[in-house]
């Protein structure tokens, strides 16, 4: 649900402010967790991971789990316990193919899964609008549902 690569997905779950004390990942206002706010973690030489978008099914998620600490292999025993297949990896491309397809940009896609392009356009010039976050978390609401119902 938000594009980072597995072992990104798991540091920041385990960062998030509902489980420890660092308010300043999430932003309250614009619901997004600032990664750039910890570069030992999200960036990168070539990997530069600076924001996601979280809406109400992220958090409440990580609300279940409590103090929870979570790693790969845990989440994949799960599955397994369950007698279910775990293809984290498939995440990144059903979020990046969901997207596209609801007609978000390219270039919007790929700053939320920490791929930087290497045109003087992106690199330097191009701002997103922030409402097209919240048109993103509406998305997001609907891939969520999809995949859960």
């Amino acid at each position: 649900m938000t594009g980072l690569r597995p072992a990104e997905t798991l540091e920041s779950f385990n960062l998030l402010p509902i489980r420890e004390p660092k308010k300043e990942y999430l932003s309250k206002d614009r619901k997004v967790l600032e990664h750039f706010r910890f570069p030992s973690i999200s960036l990168r030489r070539t990997k530069k991971t600076f924001i996601s978008i979280m809406n109400e099914d992220i958090l409440n998620l990580v609300e279940e789990h409590g103090d929870e600490v979570l790693n790969y292999d845990k989440v994949r025993l799960t599955f397994e316990r369950n007698h279910q297949k775990f293809y984290m990896s498939y995440c990144r491309k059903i979020f990046a193919t969901f997207l596209r397809n609801e007609g978000v940009e390219t270039e919007l896609i790929d700053l939320l899964q920490g791929r930087i392009a290497n045109s003087i356009f992106v690199r330097h010039y191009y701002r997103p609008d922030m409402s097209k976050f919240d048109e993103i978390r509406e998305k997001l609401t609907r891939l969520h549902d999809l995949l859960v119902n």
